[in-house]
């Protein structure tokens, strides 16, 4: 799962987007879901809706977006496969945060690469009628070193695998070649609970919390 994360989109990992000089986004520490955050569609970046939201469920009691999804419902579930097939898409992130449970509180980490200012997730998107773009991210099972704090991540993608899932290649084809990320340069550490609410948003969120001694 991914539910928040911090994307600053101000470095030269962007120089393959044809427009990324015409693209005006703040840095934001705390994206949440259905809030702007840019994605890369055919080389171009634009500023798109955090989460899908199909029809059939807006009709339901309390509905919420479809922020994630599981790569292993892109080949299966009928929601996904369409979107997997023609609207793939790269979701830019800076780092991103989980929760554990710890003496009964749910504690944030915050999870990034120490190699890289940037990184480039897996996404889908879907253009509505209103002219507006929903995206969702792609998550994967956690590789064992992730597990203690979540059983889930976002699916993250090298360079060459970056190039695969913006390509013409079959879906099929895409979906076994695309989990060559290995997540060993990924640290995390726990930070404070401020980041549970999406309108704090600065550089302290993503600071390694310290516990005040007595």
């Amino acid at each position: 799962m991914c539910g928040r994360y911090y994307v600053d989109i101000s470095n030269d990992k962007l120089s393959f987007v044809s427009n990324i000089n015409e693209i005006e986004y703040e840095k934001n520490f705390n994206v949440a879901p259905q809030t702007l955050a840019p994605c890369i569609i055919d080389n171009k970046a634009v500023i798109a809706n955090w989460g899908y939201f199909p029809d059939w469920l807006k009709n339901q009691s309390n509905p919420r977006p479809l922020f994630n999804t599981r790569y292993e419902s892109l080949l299966e579930k009928k929601t996904f496969t369409t979107a997997f097939k023609n609207s793939r898409c790269l979701i830019p992130i800076s780092g991103w945060y989980e929760w554990k449970e710890e003496d009964g509180i749910k504690q944030p980490y915050y999870f990034f690469d120490t190699s890289e200012s940037l990184l480039f997730a897996a996404g889908l998107y879907w253009n509505r009628s209103s002219g507006d773009i929903e995206t969702s991210i792609i998550t994967r099972e956690a590789v064992s070193l992730l597990q203690p704090i979540h059983n889930r991540s976002p699916l993250l993608l090298t360079s060459d695998s970056r190039d695969l899932w913006m390509s013409d290649a079959p879906s099929e084809e895409i979906y076994t070649e695309v989990l060559g990320y290995t997540y060993s340069d990924i640290e995390f550490y726990k930070v404070d609970r401020a980041v549970n609410n999406p309108k704090n948003n600065n550089d302290s969120l993503i600071k390694k919390f310290e516990e005040v001694p007595f």
